[in-house]
C-alpha cells in the first residue's frame, strides 16, 4: 500500500513539473515576496484616463514584483514604488513612452514634386528675399535679399541696413537648391514635423518649419521665402 501511494505521488509530480516545462512560463513570484536587490523609485503618471502608468502599476504588483509603498494626491498621480530592476523599468516606460518619429513619405513625395518642377522651371539669374526665423540673436532673424546665378549666391545683403551679409554668415545666403537640401535632410533625419508650402508656378520652397525634436525646446527652424523674381540680364548692386 505505501508503494503504491509513494509511486502515485511521484506520478503527480512528475506530471505537474512537466505542464510548468512545456508552458515556458517562469515562476511567478509570490505576492509579497520582496527581494533584497529591490530598489526605490518615484514615478508620476499620466493624465490619460485609463492611466497607463496606475495599470502596469497594478499589474506588477499583483505578480509580486513591486509594491506600492505609498500614492500622493496630485495630478497626475505620483507613486513611491520598491520593487525589481525590471519591474521599475517596466513603469517608467509607460511612465515615458519613447515615441520615434517615422519617415514622412508625403511630405517626401511633395519634395520630389516640387523640386523636379523646380529643375523644369528654374531660371538662369534669379534674385529673392530669405527670411529666416529661430530661437537665437536678433541679427540672424533679419530678412536677407538674395542675388543667384547659375546656382551660386552672387550678392547677399541685410534688407535692413542695405549692407552686405557679414562673410561669416556666409552660409546662411541659400540658393533655392539650399532650401530643397535642408528639407530632405529633415525628412530623412527624420525630424518630428516637416511641414512646407512650396510655390505653384516655380516649385520653391515658400515656407518652410521644421521640427526636429518634440522633447526638445527652441530648436525649430523656419524660412519664409518671398518677392521671388526672374534677374536675368541685371546686374548686382554696386556697394
Amino acid at each position: 500500500m505505501k508503494v503504491l501511494l509513494l509511486t502515485s505521488f511521484l506520478l503527480t509530480s512528475l506530471v505537474a513539473c512537466t505542464n510548468a516545462s512545456e508552458s515556458g512560463q517562469p515562476p511567478q513570484a509570490k505576492p509579497g515576496v520582496e527581494q533584497a536587490t529591490w530598489t526605490v523609485v518615484r514615478v508620476t503618471g499620466s493624465t490619460q484616463q485609463p492611466d497607463p502608468v496606475e495599470t502596469k502599476i497594478r499589474e506588477l504588483e499583483a505578480a509580486g514584483q513591486l509594491k506600492v509603498l505609498k500614492v500622493m494626491e496630485s495630478f497626475p498621480a505620483q507613486y513611491e514604488l520598491k520593487g525589481s530592476i525590471q519591474a521599475v523599468s517596466a513603469v517608467q516606460e509607460a511612465a515615458n513612452p519613447v515615441s520615434t518619429p517615422k519617415k514622412d513619405l508625403k511630405a517626401l513625395a511633395a519634395l520630389d514634386a516640387a523640386e523636379a518642377l523646380w529643375k523644369r522651371k528654374r531660371p538662369e539669374h534669379y534674385a529673392y528675399q530669405l527670411q529666416p526665423s529661430c530661437f537665437c540673436p536678433p541679427e540672424y532673424t533679419q530678412p536677407i535679399a538674395i542675388r543667384v546665378f547659375k546656382g551660386v549666391v552672387q550678392q547677399a545683403d541685410l534688407v535692413s541696413s542695405k549692407k552686405p551679409l557679414p562673410a561669416e554668415r556666409k552660409a546662411d545666403a541659400k540658393t533655392i537648391e539650399d532650401l530643397f537640401k535642408v528639407i530632405r535632410e529633415a525628412i530623412n533625419r527624420p525630424a518630428a514635423s516637416v511641414q512646407v508650402t512650396y510655390d505653384p508656378n516655380y516649385g520653391f520652397p515658400s515656407s518652410i518649419s521644421i521640427d526636429l525634436d518634440q522633447m526638445m525646446a527652441d530648436e525649430e527652424i523656419y524660412y519664409t521665402a518671398k518677392d521671388f523674381k526672374v534677374a536675368s540680364g541685371l546686374k548686382p548692386a554696386k556697394h
